[in-house]
């Protein structure tokens, strides 16, 4: 499974990559914000995505409002 990660804190985001890529799972891209979310899904088209809602600049619902339109991007791409 290709997995793509975002998160804005390092040390989460390396924890979820290392569970992941233990676990069996490809991680093909992990970020820190929303516009880098949507550029990767873009670019690698994962199986799914593991988003954390609230990031960057204002950590409210940034990484939501990524989710919504990587999904916009790229129709039907599963998102944690």
């Amino acid at each position: 499974m290709r997995v793509v990660i975002a998160e804005d804190s390092v040390l989460l985001r390396e924890g979820l990559r290392r569970l992941l890529t233990e676990a069996g799972c490809e991680v093909v891209a992990t970020v820190g914000d929303g516009p880098s979310l949507v550029e990767m899904v873009v670019e690698h088209r994962p199986d799914v995505s593991v988003v954390d809602v609230r990031m960057p600049p204002s950590h409210r619902d940034e990484g939501l409002r990524a989710a919504i339109s990587a999904r916009s991007r790229v129709p039907g791409s599963p998102v944690l």
